[in-house]
Parts: structure tokens; C-alpha cells; sequence
């Protein structure tokens, strides 16, 4: 063991000033009383216990002694009151008595809230907590290292009238049913695709819920607060949504469908749905509605009065929609054809027809294929090659990269499509037609009532009878006559505003290869030279190309 004289220390606290002798150790020597004492004279300790410091010399345990009792001031119990700045709630604050002095009760508290005009919100219970916690203080100190306080009154807020709204009774949550595309350049968005809700005709839908007045609020202080009221509200509600009888704030369904509740409106959407590919069990489609095959489509036909949506590939497939067409695969084969009123949205088109009165917009590569659209054609994505077939588009094409270094064979065309040459071309020869019929009528006409002049007026029945069966065929061809000048002349319009608008071009951001014809209002070049990064426009009867314009 090692040796080690004795040795002490002194200590102030907040209850007095206690004295530690710490005995030796080994061989080592005692703390004398007298070197204590020395030391202690040199602090200049008043009302020093001299009995309990012969003790700590005696004992020397290593235990603290208290040598000097601190001399504690009686003070009572004491109150803050704390009010936020929009009494909308109170603060107390209680400091306990010292050296016996007056104790915090309830009613101390409750006259402090009073002084200072708090009189509603009061929690009676967290009050007597409180002064139970002060109360404790003087036999626990540890207590007093956390500041006995809390809020005691609190105010009751404003709630505001609600609008008018529409509680709906069925589950509109968006459940994604594919991945977004890969967020690569040109990526086509397939998030908004989500779970369809079928209802049956005559199913509740909503009902509306009326305005309300709302809550007047109150501040500690008793201060009132109005609450504004709601407002009324007008739903819009879209096709395949009625009242139901006799409950005009009740909507129902009209007609089997999906329903649809977006921008502040409910409508009931006619859809036909397919889970997985289209095959034998289901075979061709002629649906009213929306069409949507969760899967891909062989050599099937599928005419939609909508949408047609396809999760994957349409190989050899036939479709008409009047609304929008979205592939997410490809459209690919020779008996593929799609026809569309609106948009049309694919990943690749190979050896197909595609026609819009749209847009078409192409993920990747449009390849050996008719694309015929009353708008704009984009092939964007990552790829965006454009090589061989036909292309038309009303006002625009853009692509990276057009034609191949063979030498592909690819047109492409601005401005009168060849829908609208064929529409020109049907109405052309209807008029013909039509006209031929007319004068062979109204020849035939004469011809009677010439006869009829030179038997005195009257006819034979079966003249009679070929007379009534020509007046009534020049009326109808008269008719028809009327229907297709007016459908020459609108397309006759069209191919004239195309022809003088500035918009019609041809956009390229990568190579342009030889091989590549452009017509644009009907001016022509064939690209003889490798081109980069450039426009074709017309002007002046001539294709003239430009840097890219985008």
C-alpha cells in the first residue's frame, strides 16, 4: 500500500459550508485539529461549529460535515402571472416560501389570475398541481431545479365557417398503376395513368354538405371572437351524374362507368377495361367509352368512342378512338393501324400506320412507317431517329435524326396532308358525280314537261309517276350538291391557310441524311448532302434550310 498523510477540504453549498477529512493512508499522518483550525481563521468563518469540526478531525471518515448553517431569510410564497401578447392563453409562475414563510394556495392563484382579468379557460386542475409541487419544495430540493410554472388559463380559438362541400361516397384515392418512364431526355409520363372506379347506374356518387356558421372564440380575458360564416359553394357535375329523386343535395351515376372527380368535378366516364393482355376470351372491341388493356394487343381490332390506353405492345393491331391513343410499348407490323381524333403517344412506331387529327409524339424512333397528323409529329426521346415511309403533319416535324446513312428513302411533308388530298379528292368527285346526275335530271325533267305541253297538260300515270320520282332525286342531289361544295370549300380554306402560314417547317437537332425528301406547301427538296443541326422552311416556292429553330 502506498503511504499518504491525511488531508481535508472545504465546501460552500447553498445549505452552509461543510468540512471533508480524508484519513491517511499506510505510514502516512493524521490532519491535525490545530492545522484545521489555522486554515479555517484564514476564510474568516463566522458562526464556525467548533464541535462538529472536532468531529470531522476526530472520525475522519471522507464524509462532508456541515460546519456553518447558512442563515436562510423568511420569505412567503410568491406568484407571476404571465398573459401572451393575444391573450390567448396565461402563464403562472410560483417561487415557494423560504424559512417558514406563507405557502401558495389555490386561492392565492386564482385571486393573481383575477388581478390580472383572466377569467376564462381557467384549469383548475393544473392550478393544483402546481401548488401541491410548491408545497413539496420544502422537504424535496430537488425540486426547485426545475421552475415550478405552467399554462393555467387557456382561450378557445376562432373556427371559421366551412365552405359548402361535396362528401364523396366512393374512394377517390390515386392508386398508381405503372412506374413513371425513366427520367432520361424525351421521357414520355405515364404517372397520370391510375385505378379506375366503376359504378353501376343509379349508385350514389357525393352528397352535398352545407355551409356551416363556425365557432365564436374567447380570450383568457373574456374577450369574444366571431367566427366568419361559410360560403355556398356550386358543384360542377359532368356527364353521368344526375339529382336522385327527391334528395336534390344527392348525386348519383346515370349510366355504368368510371367515375371521376377532378378540378371540382363529377362525371361518370363510359370505359371498357382489361386485365392483362387482349386475347380469345374478349377478342375485338367496339366500345362506346374509354378503352384500356392492362397488357399487349395482337391482331385485334379495337374502335373506342374515347381513349384507347395499351400497357404495352400493339403488334399488328387495329384502332380507332375519337379520343386520345397511348401505346406505352410500341405500335409495330404491317396490319397495324391506328386512327385518332386526338393525340397519339407511343415508345416506337415500325412498319405501321398512324394518322391523328392531332399530334403524334414517339418516345424513341418512328421507322418505315406512314405518320400522318393534322398538327405536329415529335420523335424526342432519347434516340428520336426518323428514317423511311411517309410523313405528314399540318404545321410541323421534329426529330434528332432523319433518314439513314443508306440513303433510306424518307418524305416527309407540310401542309396539306394526305388525308386532306384524299377528303379533296372524295369531295371532287362526289361533286362530279353529283353534277352529272343533276343534269341528267333536270334533262329528264324537261323532257317531261315538254311531253306534258304537247298532250294538253296531262301526262300518263307512269309519266306522272317518273316525273314525281325526278322532281324528288333533283332535290336530293340539290342537297348533296350543297353538302359537298361546302366540304370542298373548308378544305380548299385549310389548304390555302396552310400554304400561306409562316409556321410550316421541318425541325432536325442531329443529321439529316441524303435520301430525305421535304415538301413544304407543296415546295420539294431532296437532301443530296449530309445536313446538321438545321430548319427547312418555305419561302418564296422554295425550301431553304436554316440553323435549328426548334
Amino acid at each position: 500500500m502506498v503511504d499518504m498523510d491525511g488531508y481535508s477540504t472545504v465546501t460552500t453549498e447553498d445549505d452552509g459550508v461543510y468540512l471533508t477529512v480524508f484519513p491517511p493512508k499506510g505510514k502516512g499522518v493524521k490532519v491535525e485539529l490545530a492545522s484545521i483550525q489555522q486554515e479555517l481563521a484564514k476564510h474568516q468563518i463566522k458562526e464556525l461549529n467548533n464541535a462538529a469540526v472536532e468531529r470531522a478531525v476526530r472520525e475522519a471518515t471522507g464524509q462532508p460535515v456541515l460546519i456553518v448553517q447558512e442563515r436562510i431569510d423568511i420569505k412567503d410564497g410568491q406568484i407571476f402571472v404571465k398573459v401572451d401578447p393575444e391573450e390567448m392563453s396565461a402563464m403562472i409562475t410560483i417561487v415557494p416560501p423560504q424559512g417558514g414563510g406563507k405557502e401558495i394556495e389555490e386561492a392565492d392563484v386564482l385571486q393573481a389570475l383575477k388581478t390580472e382579468a383572466v377569467s376564462f379557460g381557467i384549469k383548475h386542475d393544473v392550478i393544483k398541481a402546481l401548488v401541491s409541487k410548491s408545497k413539496e419544495a420544502k422537504d424535496d430540493p430537488t425540486i426547485l431545479l426545475e421552475a415550478i410554472e405552467d399554462v393555467v388559463a387557456e382561450g378557445q380559438g376562432v373556427i371559421n365557417g366551412e365552405d359548402a362541400k361535396l362528401e364523396l361516397l366512393f374512394d377517390n384515392a390515386i392508386k398508381p398503376e405503372a412506374a413513371a418512364a425513366e427520367a432520361t431526355e424525351g421521357a414520355v409520363d405515364y404517372k397520370n395513368v391510375q385505378s379506375l372506379q366503376n359504378v353501376k347506374k343509379g349508385q350514389a356518387l357525393a352528397k352535398k354538405v352545407p355551409p356551416t356558421n363556425g365557432v365564436n372564440g374567447m380570450t383568457v380575458t373574456g374577450k369574444e371572437l366571431t367566427a366568419s360564416k361559410g360560403n355556398e359553394v356550386k358543384f360542377l357535375m359532368g356527364k353521368g351524374v344526375e339529382q336522385a329523386m327527391g334528395n336534390t343535395d344527392l348525386y348519383v351515376a346515370s349510366n355504368d362507368g368510371q367515375v371521376v372527380y377532378k378540378n371540382n368535378k363529377l362525371e361518370v366516364l363510359e370505359i371498357f377495361e382489361v386485365q392483362g393482355d387482349l386475347g380469345l376470351a374478349i377478342g375485338n372491341i367496339d366500345f362506346v367509352g374509354t378503352v384500356i388493356i392492362h397488357g399487349s394487343v395482337g391482331e385485334y381490332v379495337i374502335k373506342a368512342g374515347q381513349d384507347v390506353i395499351i400497357d404495352d405492345v400493339a403488334d399488328g393491331t387495329e384502332i380507332y378512338a375519337g379520343g386520345k391513343v397511348t401505346v406505352k410499348g410500341g405500335i409495330v407490323g404491317k396490319k397495324a393501324k391506328v386512327v385518332a381524333q386526338d393525340e397519339v403517344n407511343t415508345k416506337y412506331i415500325r412498319n405501321a400506320y398512324v394518322e391523328t387529327e392531332k399530334s403524334i409524339i414517339v418516345n424513341e424512333a418512328a421507322m418505315h412507317s406512314t405518320l400522318v397528323a393534322g398538327d405536329k409529329i415529335g420523335i424526342m426521346g432519347a434516340k428520336g431517329l426518323l428514317v423511311g415511309g411517309t410523313i405528314a403533319a399540318g404545321h410541323e416535324v421534329t426529330a434528332k435524326e432523319i433518314g439513314a446513312k443508306m440513303a433510306t428513302p424518307t418524305e416527309i411533308t407540310i401542309g396539306e396532308t394526305p388525308k386532306m388530298r384524299e377528303e379533296m379528292a372524295k369531295a371532287t368527285s362526289e361533286l362530279s358525280g353529283i353534277n352529272e346526275q343533276l343534269d341528267k335530271t333536270k334533262k329528264g325533267i324537261l323532257f317531261l314537261k315538254d311531253l306534258q305541253q304537247k298532250s294538253g297538260g296531262q301526262l300518263p300515270p307512269d309519266k306522272r309517276d317518273l316525273m314525281a320520282k325526278l322532281t324528288r332525286t333533283q332535290f336530293k342531289l340539290m342537297t348533296d350538291q350543297k353538302k359537298w361544295e361546302e366540304t370542298k370549300s373548308k378544305l380548299d380554306a385549310k389548304a390555302k391557310e396552310m400554304q400561306t402560314t409562316k409556321r410550316g417547317k421541318v425541325n432536325c437537332m442531329g443529321m439529316v441524311y441524303t435520301g430525305v425528301k421535304v415538301i413544304i406547301n407543296k415546295a420539294q427538296r431532296t437532301v443530296n448532302d449530309e445536313l446538321k443541326y438545321c430548319t427547312f422552311v418555305e419561302k418564296n416556292g422554295e425550301i431553304q434550310v436554316l440553323p435549328f429553330s426548334g
